[in-house]
């Protein structure tokens, strides 16, 4: 198995303990589930392009395992997983061109939902025996609090387990695996996109921005983000004030002059102290600089009396 063999192979240890980890979670999750029970939620992104790989890897380690316990093992050398895609009309169409791409060279069953999620799941799971769903899931993104490996689902959504085999990867982890096992991943992130989203709050990292001599900007791919907090960084919004005459082109870029590119922070100093002389005031520096070192930009900062009114107002 090709996967298996690249990390094997590899020097990096700690990609090989994260594989060892990910790949134990899957084989768990087979052993209490069969493969008619899960399912794997697909969008196109890194993460789960990793996922999917992993999930390859660990049935074939699951069966070789099963297979030297004397037990009957499934013959498919792949795995034929139900493959679960919510298409959203604002999806970039290199998300899903290579969504469907991916689906059709690994034989994925892919279930397209075109509904909200809550919806789409709920009524994909009462057609379909799913107990379990494999998600590539990391910490650090905006759902993960909370979660484990095994992890049920949230109150008030259909019942079934998630299943985090990559909970604990961080982004140098996810890049490491993919130019390790010489994965097929979008084509967006050779364009200096590091976290994709829809093309109406996507936009390329801007700190993988450069000028080339014909002084037009550029971007590395998104394995050169030499910080793994700025990843999110190009999850921008439309401002309030855009124009009617604006328009969504190419990809779902915009003129920049549109969007707001960086995270934004004003700093406010509460005390008496400061403003009487009596006391020298020096965290405001080191915030500006811990937040510029991860992506933030410092738009005001004030220091005001330490009074009720002031402080409401």
């Amino acid at each position: 198995m090709e996967i298996d063999k690249a990390i094997r192979e590899c020097s990096d240890r700690r990609l090989q303990t994260k594989y060892k980890n990910a790949t134990y979670v899957i084989s768990r999750a087979f052993a209490l589930y069969s493969l008619e029970e899960v399912a794997f939620s697909f969008n196109g992104g890194k993460d789960s392009t990793v996922l999917l790989h992993l999930l390859r890897a660990g049935y074939f380690l699951h069966n070789r395992e099963t297979d030297l316990s004397g037990k009957q093992i499934d013959s498919r050398e792949e795995i034929e997983v139900r493959t679960i895609y919510f298409e959203s009309p604002s999806a970039f169409p290199e998300i899903n061109l290579f969504t469907y791409e991916t689906a059709n060279k690994y034989n994925l069953q892919l279930e397209v939902i075109r509904s909200d999620f809550k919806s789409g799941l709920e009524d994909l799971l009462r057609k379909k025996p799913i107990k379990a769903i494999f998600i590539g899931t990391r910490i650090g993104d905006p759902n993960a609090i909370g979660q484990e490996q095994f992890s049920p689902s949230s109150f008030g959504w259909p019942a079934f387990m998630r299943v985090n085999p990559i909970l604990d990867w961080s982004y140098r982890d996810v890049w490491a695996f993919i130019l390790t096992c010489k994965v097929q991943y979008c084509s967006l992130y050779d364009k200096g996109y590091t976290s994709i989203g829809g093309i109406y709050d996507t936009v390329p990292n801007a700190s993988l921005s450069f000028t080339d001599s014909d002084c037009g900007e550029h971007f590395k791919p998104a394995y050169l983000l030499s910080d793994g907090r700025l990843e999110r960084a190009g999850r921008a919004k439309k401002c309030p004030s855009l124009p009617d005459s604006a328009s969504i082109v190419g990809n779902g870029n915009i003129a920049d002059k549109y969007w707001s590119r960086t995270l934004s922070a004003s700093i406010i100093a509460v005390g008496d102290e400061i403003l009487f002389g009596t006391f020298v005031e020096q965290m405001g520096a080191a915030l500006c600089k811990r937040l510029h070192a991860i992506g933030w930009q410092v738009s005001h900062q004030s220091i005001v009396r330490n009074e009720v009114r002031v402080l409401l107002w």
